[in-house]
């Protein structure tokens, strides 16, 4: 969680004078609202507690980096990718304004594989002392498909104002968390 907080931070406060300058930073000046925080943060403690009552024998530290990793692909891509020019709605792949809910890029789906990437070795240095690829790539592929559903549901719900950018983060991080299960059964 340490290291999603650190990377998110490094993330939102990059080129931020350019974000604000072309008002396209979250907040005033880079800042997340709470709920943003409670919704990434809240699925995250759930695993834990789950770990905890050995509720399931589930990798629930994966499942746990998984949810993590959902969460700064997002972040990476859409803090990075609203310097894209090219930008794409994901529902229909018409060229949309930069950050606009949904919007996807070459730059910003590079940014979100790197920031589920970053997750991903994490987890892998932390709970398993070297860079095993198998759980790397799977941290990072479950990380990207959670980012893509989000850009979905930001596309279809978020910009209508039906569902708030918490849960986006939040239903979209349960989806890949969701499939981690599913893989992990």
């Amino acid at each position: 969680m340490l290291i999603f907080a650190i990377t998110a931070y490094i993330a939102t406060k990059y080129r931020i004078k350019e974000k604000i300058k072309n008002n396209l930073q979250e907040g005033k000046n880079g800042e997340r609202h709470a709920s943003n925080v409670i919704y990434a943060a809240i699925i995250g403690i759930f695993i834990a507690f789950a770990n905890i009552t050995r509720f399931h024998n589930l990798p629930f530290f994966e499942i746990f980096a998984v949810s993590f990793a959902s969460v700064n692909a997002d972040t990476f891509a859409s803090e990075i990718g609203v310097f894209d020019k090219n930008v794409y709605l994901i529902t229909n792949f018409k060229k949309i304004t930069p950050g606009i809910n949904g919007g996807i890029s070459l730059l910003g789906e590079t940014a979100a594989i790197l920031g589920a990437l970053i997750i991903g070795i994490s987890y892998s240095i932390l709970a398993l002392h070297t860079i095993a690829f198998l759980p790397v790539f799977v941290i990072t592929l479950l990380g990207f498909i959670g980012c893509q559903v989000d850009s979905i549901l930001g596309s279809l719900f978020e910009n209508g104002n039906k569902l708030s950018k918490g849960q986006v983060n939040a239903f979209s991080t349960l989806f890949a968390v969701f499939v981690s299960v599913l893989i992990y059964i």
